[in-house]
């Protein structure tokens, strides 16, 4: 019974760990759209948008975190910011550079 239980318990493990695997592939590959669009000059590169969106208000107080990979190829930067104790996440246009969203 100890070894059936060791047995599931370590598939369980190897499993769960396979697919944050998984999800660092689709990121990479969401990073490198925007980055292959960016050198194209269909989107604005990343660090001038996170500049220029750091220097409007409320964001020129915050501390920027990094940013997301694109979802479902929609060509939107998901930027996180950090204002104080909380994360603040920004949507921005990456064809244009207008922010379309906030959390919270």
């Amino acid at each position: 019974m100890i070894r059936m239980f060791t047995l599931v318990a370590c598939s369980a493990l190897l499993l769960g760990a396979a697919a944050p695997a998984g999800a660092r592939g689709d990121r990479n590959r969401d990073q490198n759209h925007l980055r292959e669009a960016a050198a194209q000059g269909q989107v604005v590169p990343l660090n001038r948008l996170v500049a220029d969106v750091r220097s409007r208000p409320p964001y020129n107080g915050m501390t920027y975190l990094g940013m997301l990979p694109d979802a479902n190829n929609r060509m939107i930067y998901t930027l996180k910011f950090m204002d104080g104790s909380r994360v603040v996440v920004v949507y921005v246009d990456a064809r244009t550079g207008r922010i379309v969203g906030r959390r919270p």
